[in-house]
């Protein structure tokens, strides 16, 4: 049991390795002069220059690559070339949401998934054992984000039965303690914020 884990995780830093050396040499492949990105086209030379060297843009690429993976080791990822702000900052900011949303998902899609296996199990070879392979089939085909846009474009835009997006309805006040608006909800015994967070998202 101890060598598997120590293989998974040796596996799995491969892999964030691997995945972040890719990232940032298509991002670095992209078009464009990240210097005039950040400061404007329509700076001068010498300030373009100053950012070339501030940012370790002169010097080769790979050279660029592990001074980000130093930097990023210990969670300093710069600043967002849109907001100015520090990424790390705004990482953890949305950090919460994107955990409520991901937990809720995983909870709903749990339940669904037994519901439908015990159906599937009890009427092997029926109409609904197929009716539940074929939803299956569909789900895992259907790419994620399609599917999503279809159902804000169905429920959210058409029926008008839930908000097309945002968190909390304006003029809905909610005490923030974790940041996720369910539990603060409960914690605070804010009823109205809770179901306007449910229907959110």
């Amino acid at each position: 049991m101890k060598e598997y884990i120590l293989k998974r995780l040796a596996m799995l830093v491969i892999v964030l390795f691997g995945v972040s050396l890719i990232t940032f040499v298509l991002v670095r492949a992209a078009p464009g002069d990240p210097a005039i990105n950040l400061v404007g086209e329509h700076a001068t030379a010498e300030k373009i220059e100053e950012i070339r060297e501030k940012y370790h843009l002169n010097d080769p690429i790979y050279v660029q690559y592990f001074i980000w993976l130093k930097m990023a080791a210990k969670g300093d990822f710069g600043r967002s070339i849109k907001s100015h702000e520090f990424v790390i900052r705004e990482i953890m900011e949305r950090l919460p949401m994107t955990l409520e949303l991901s937990l809720i998902a995983m909870i709903i899609a749990s339940v669904i998934g037994i519901i439908a296996g015990i159906i599937s199990a009890v009427h092997q070879y029926s109409a609904a054992d197929y009716g539940v392979m074929v939803g299956a089939l569909f789900g895992i085909s259907m790419p994620v984000f399609w599917l999503g846009l279809m159902l804000i474009f169905i429920f959210s835009v058409k029926l008008g039965i839930t908000p097309v997006g945002g968190r909390l309805t304006a003029g809905i006040e909610l005490e923030r303690i974790t940041g996720l608006y369910i539990l603060d909800s409960i914690l605070t015994l804010n009823g109205t914020a809770l179901v306007d967070n449910i229907k959110h998202l």
